[in-house]
């Protein structure tokens, strides 16, 4: 556990001052403004959050770039560890102000204890626990190829799955703990504590008296924490992505109850999910939240508002390049497995027949199948199966899913209408406010455009989920977020119309339930942790899982792969499940893999 408390610290301390200097650096940029009182300035950040989040986004970039020329190894760290130096130096005078104010704000609050709980809790969480079967197919070596040789050409061909591209793997590859002479696997484990430190704000309900609507989605977002808790020493890419959704959507939630305007918070969240989509495909709905702040923009600056939108589109290209890179060299193809779109012609290339199965694959096991054969079932005769190999929970939030569809379409006609006609009566302004579906005086409260746009947008994620690979592991947050964010806007609504005295009665019926939903899991997980706890992960987190290997020879290079079995984990290397089908491009590996031919 010390190990993973030491990795952390470095990740906060590197992710938060590159965060800092890259969000002060985007809002110092002339077209970012903001406005105040009809005056153009800078914008000031709400949450310190945002700068882990940022720097985060930046030290992946970088990881993914120093990939494309050379291994992701100690030297790479030692030029993160100067860049952090300098720039603490340009900023060191608001970078300490900064965190002096957020240290007295924790104080003040008395929220140290809680968080530093939390800090604590998961840290012991990340330090042992369940590797994921993946991690040890494949997560582990391709992590372990990134550090020994960077990007290498048809990579894919040895292994299909070391195609997956994902950027936290790189990430993963960078904080590896080189400092400490032992691999460690901590990435997935310190976005769990960024979610859980964003769900802590829960707290706030007492000083507020009333709960927002991102309050709601943090209840969900600590239900996910706890199924992950026993998964997340893995550094599976599934988990990177679920907590960022959950990160992104909380945060537009909050900025929504602040009735935050201004172009920039929106914009910086739209370009975040981005970035989640270079983690896993399945992210790629959550890109849409990008039309609100473009259109808001337009709207408001006219012509002017175009060179914001074209510098935020050049920071999702600089973003994705990396990724797009490293697709095209790892497999041949833009982005594998998905061979619709067909742009190179190169050597390495993972032939068509084999990405294509790869694809099919990968549907037909997230609808439940373990035959690819299976991919052509029609939606009529999968659906039903899938559906019926669903947790309890899982099938309570789909029906609910189901059921709060047509309510919400039918409240956004209406209200769409409703504002129609509101906009042609002028003299009815003042009182159409009160009419309004999903329309409340609290100036807390989530707008209804504002509100039917996040909710249109899980639904969306929701049906390409399910029409795509609907593993509940691959996306089990869009089973949630509809259900949860409507049931929590008619809840306020209920709340709002409720009298002072009905109020306290169901704070304190939540608050009981709350703290029983958190004590019978807490008591779970240390019922479930007795068996595999050892003290010396306390000191030093669990190692990779190992296997029985043999070995062989090819052009003078060692190859392991499994005595049974396809798991190889992440020592010796390099190891893969079949070696029959190694197929070298030349001499060493350095020069890449070809596809096999029998």
């Amino acid at each position: 556990m010390l190990s993973v408390i030491a990795n952390w610290i470095y990740v906060l301390i590197t992710t938060y001052i590159i965060g800092f200097a890259t969000l002060e650096g985007i809002s110092k940029i002339g077209c970012m403004y903001t406005e105040k009182s009809k005056k153009k300035t800078e914008y000031t950040y709400r949450y310190n959050e945002s700068y882990l989040i940022a720097g985060i986004v930046v030290v992946t970039v970088y990881a993914e770039i120093i990939s494309l020329v050379t291994s992701v190894a100690l030297a790479a760290n030692v030029i993160l560890v100067i860049i952090s130096f300098v720039l603490y130096y340009v900023y060191s005078e608001h970078i300490n102000d900064r965190i002096i104010h957020c240290i007295f704000k924790i104080m003040n609050t008395r929220s140290l204890l809680l968080y530093s709980a939390i800090f604590i809790l998961m840290a012991y969480g990340t330090s042992h626990g369940l590797m994921h079967y993946d991690t040890d197919l494949y997560h582990a070596q391709a992590i372990r190829w990134i550090q020994e040789y960077g990007v290498i050409k048809g990579l894919g061909n040895i292994h299909v799955r070391l195609g997956y591209n994902s950027a936290s793997f790189a990430l993963s590859a960078l904080y590896s703990g080189f400092f400490t002479g032992r691999p460690v696997h901590t990435m997935a484990g310190y976005f769990a504590l960024l979610l859980a430190w964003q769900c802590a704000d829960l707290k706030h309900i007492a000083r507020r008296q009333r709960p927002v609507l991102s309050d709601f989605v943090r209840l969900i977002a600590i239900y996910y924490l706890f199924t992950i808790f026993d998964e997340m020493v893995s550094p599976a890419s599934d988990y990177f992505m679920a907590t960022m959704v959950f990160y992104i959507v909380i945060h537009w939630l909050d900025l929504y109850a602040v009735h935050e305007r201004a172009f920039l918070p929106h914009a910086l969240l739209a370009i975040c999910s981005v970035y989640v989509t270079t983690i896993k495909l399945s992210a790629a709905p959550m890109m849409l939240l990008a039309l609100c702040p473009i259109v808001r923009v337009l709207k408001k600056r006219g012509k002017e508002g175009i060179k914001p939108v074209l510098l935020c589109v050049l920071f999702c290209l600089l973003i994705s390049a990396p990724y797009f890179a490293r697709n095209v060299i790892l497999t041949g193809w833009l982005v594998y497995p998905f061979p619709q779109i067909d742009l190179f012609s190169v050597a390495w290339k993972i032939p068509y027949e084999t990405a294509i199965s790869d694809a099919h694959e990968i549907t037909a096991y997230g609808r439940g199948f373990t035959d690819a054969a299976m991919y052509s079932e029609p939606f009529v005769k999968w659906f039903p199966l899938w559906v019926k190999g669903l947790s309890v929970f899982n099938k309570m939030m789909l029906l609910l899913d189901a059921i709060c569809l047509p309510v919400f379409a039918g409240c956004a006609i209406y209200y769409a209408v409703k504002d129609i006609s509101e906009k042609k009566k002028e003299s009815a302004v003042s009182g159409s406010k009160e009419n309004k579906v999903f329309q409340l005086s609290n100036r807390s409260t989530v707008s209804p455009f504002d509100f039917a746009f996040i909710e249109g947008i899980a639904y969306v994620a929701l049906a390409y989920f399910i029409l795509t690979a609907p593993l509940v592991r691959y996306g089990g947050v869009y089973l949630w977020l509809p259900a949860t964010m409507l049931v929590g806007r008619f809840f306020i609504i209920l709340d709002n119309k409720a009298l002072e005295g009905q109020k306290v009665h169901i704070y304190r019926a939540m608050a009981v339930m709350f703290a029983a939903f958190m004590l019978f899991k807490l008591v779970v997980l240390v019922k479930d942790d007795i068996p595999r706890f050892r003290p010396g992960y306390l000191l030093v987190q669990q190692e990779y899982n190992k296997y029985a290997l043999n070995e062989k020879n090819i052009g003078g290079q060692m190859f392991y792969y499994p005595m049974e079995g396809d798991r190889t984990g992440y020592d010796p290397f390099p190891a893969v499940p079949n070696v029959d089908t190694v197929n070298m491009a030349g001499d060493s590996i350095s020069d890449g893999f070809l596809p096999y031919t029998p």
